[in-house]
């Protein structure tokens, strides 16, 4: 038996090494770094909030690192495959109301997990190993997809000449924010964000604005933003 299983036998016993545990610390670690970023969180208070002891964090992850990195996988890799499943029930045919209905879907999505946008602006800020890896693994390619559509609506002159760089800042932040500052939108206009009436109404603000700013040719808002 080596140190890390005589800490965990000693606080605890077998059981607390199985999957419960584990996926205990992963919900408590992604509920705090998204609220407080690396840095403002330790991995005392990580073991608290889920509700065991320190040694069980280092013996499911090697350090804090680790556990960062294993709880983004954890949240985006469960973005990557919800937001692909409903890009696949879209219509194909129609390339702008694709583009459309993409950014009505990432809307729900993060109306869903706050936390993505979250971990976004905390990471985002500075220049880390952490951001470079979270870029590599999960935001390019998932900002992919929406770069092939756009690349499309180039060639095809119906999406405007912004650059897609400030383009997808302006999806991305018109549509998360209103999320991720919760507390903030409750405090100035006392709105409970998560509602559902909140949620369909951001959505379709997002992609009005969205409509209105990226597409070239007017759009009848019926036809192309109805569900």
């Amino acid at each position: 038996m080596n140190a890390s299983e005589s800490s965990v036998m000693e606080f605890g016993g077998v059981q607390e090494r199985g999957p419960d545990a584990r996926d205990r610390i992963l919900r408590a670690a992604e509920s705090l770094f998204a609220i407080r970023g690396f840095e403002g969180v330790s991995t005392t208070q990580i073991a608290k909030v889920a509700g065991i002891t320190q040694p069980l964090i280092h013996y499911h992850f090697k350090n804090k690192e680790a556990l960062w990195k294993a709880t983004v996988a954890r949240l985006f890799s469960r973005m990557s495959e919800e937001f692909s499943a409903e890009l696949r029930g879209l219509p194909q045919t129609d390339s702008r109301r694709y583009m459309v209905e993409m950014i009505r879907s990432y809307v729900t999505f993060v109306a869903r997990y706050p936390q993505f946008g979250q971990f976004i602006l905390r990471e985002g800020v500075q220049q880390s190993s952490r951001l470079a890896w979270m870029v590599d693994e999960w935001l390019k390619p998932l900002l992919n997809q929406f770069h092939d559509v756009y690349k499309k609506g180039l060639s095809e002159g119906w999406v405007k000449d912004i650059p897609f760089p400030q383009l997808i800042m302006l999806i991305t932040a018109s549509a998360s924010h209103f999320f991720s500052l919760a507390p903030l939108v409750n405090s100035l206009y006392g709105i409970d964000v998560n509602s559902p009436d909140q949620v369909l109404a951001h959505s379709d603000a997002v992609v009005e604005v969205a409509v209105n700013a990226i597409l070239r040719a007017p759009v009848g808002a019926e036809p192309v933003l109805s569900a």
